[in-house]
């Protein structure tokens, strides 16, 4: 069969679907709608009191979702909490993208700090008199979208180190990390000597940002596949209660006549 044959055959078959189904459409469509924000909310309500509300529980739960560490995913969870109103699948999906992207922004902006604090890049390395791993990949985070694929790939190489550094400027005990972030590069000398102290907390910083990354990967790839699931799951319900509601319109019409 050809391409326009395809065509041809999905216009036969829309002319041929009666007036009970479309009105079937029309009945459902803001009844599916309604059910699917109830469904949703009440699914990531549910996620929330198990995984949340229960601490005890969670520690042992939380890799079957997918989060590597309770600390972290509470602290994420509250920083959503201001932002979402209706807490639908859909909403929570959105919002972690949101912060997947502020993340990147501000990897954006501690690349170009680097050139000032730590020395400017350099493509040639005959030119770089330091080298560094302290600059994100670009390639990574000038992506506008992550597929499943490339967000699991992130998610499971990444490692949680829990030991303290940084010093009294700022410093963390805890973090994600992972090598297919950062980018080895050559540096020239800064035009300005800044103390030592001050670079050490800057890296620190970035280490941080980091582990922010990693964070929302982990809650993005979570939503991007619990959405997944749910569009699936709506599916694979609608169908059926569409043919059914159409064949229930169809014998009312001609039970009374109406056409």
């Amino acid at each position: 069969m050809t391409f326009f044959e395809f065509i041809n055959q999905v216009i036969i078959i829309i002319n041929n679907l009666t007036i009970s189904f479309w009105i079937g459409v029309i009945i459902i469509s803001p009844i599916f709608m309604w059910f699917e924000e109830i469904m949703q909310t009440l699914i990531t309500k549910i996620l929330f009191l198990v995984f949340v509300r229960f601490p005890k529980r969670y520690n042992s739960l939380q890799k079957i979702l997918g989060f590597n560490d309770g600390e972290k995913y509470l602290e994420l969870q509250e920083l959503h909490d201001p932002y979402e109103k209706k807490k639908t699948i859909s909403e929570k999906l959105k919002i972690s993208e949101d912060f997947l992207d502020e993340t990147r922004g501000s990897m954006f902006a501690y690349n170009e700090l680097s050139n000032i604090i730590l020395g400017k890049v350099v493509d040639d390395s005959l030119k770089g008199i330091t080298t560094d791993d302290n600059y994100f990949d670009y390639d990574l985070i000038y992506k506008q979208d992550y597929s499943i694929k490339e967000l699991k790939e992130l998610n499971n190489s990444k490692i949680l180190i829990t030991k303290e550094e940084g010093n009294r400027l700022f410093k963390i005990s805890k973090r994600f990390s992972n090598n297919k972030i950062r980018k080895r590069v050559y540096r020239e000398s800064p035009i300005v000597k800044l103390p030592e102290e001050f670079i050490e907390s800057f890296k620190t910083k970035m280490k941080e940002v980091e582990g922010h990354f990693l964070e929302n990967v982990e809650m993005y790839l979570f939503q991007r596949k619990l959405k997944l699931k749910w569009t699936v799951f709506k599916t694979i319900i609608f169908i059926p209660f569409m043919f059914f509601l159409s064949e229930l319109i169809e014998e009312i019409i001609t039970f009374f006549e109406l056409f």
